[in-house]
């Protein structure tokens, strides 16, 4: 159980740096006449998994020291012996909720409406699918 909760910590840093490195960098990479703003292509706009915040430059640069940032702290955190496996879990979503405080705070108010849109849908369909707990 509890390696399991260390485990969905670092996958969901994982998944974040996933979601809004790779391919923000990958359309921006496409698109050099973009400098500043990156517009994601028609089949990319309608994928569930991230939403469009488009980035800058700077932003993704700030993006990925913030989550590279987190990634260490969790790592940190993980291989330290000392603590119990109830403190490293209590560790770890500290650290998520400071980079969570961090993206929100480089975002702009757009963006910012644009990420908590998405959140609250897709912690909708997340409820949606897991199934009811057994009584």
């Amino acid at each position: 159980m509890n390696t399991k909760i260390i485990r969905n910590g670092v996958l969901f840093v994982a998944g974040v740096l996933v979601a809004y490195g790779s391919p923000a960098l990958a359309r921006a990479a496409g698109n050099p006449q973009d400098a500043g703003q990156t517009q994601a292509a028609p089949a990319e706009q309608n994928q569930p998994g991230r939403p469009d915040l488009n980035l800058t430059d700077d932003q993704k640069a700030q993006m990925k020291k913030i989550h590279e940032g987190a990634k260490s702290q969790i790592a940190a955190v993980n291989s330290d012996s000392s603590l119990s496996a109830d403190q490293k879990q209590a560790k770890i979503q500290s650290i998520h909720r400071d980079t969570h405080k961090q993206v929100e705070a480089m975002l702009t108010p757009e963006q910012r409406q644009t990420m908590r849109a998405w959140r609250h849908a897709h912690r909708g369909e997340k409820s949606q699918q897991q199934p009811p707990a057994a009584s």
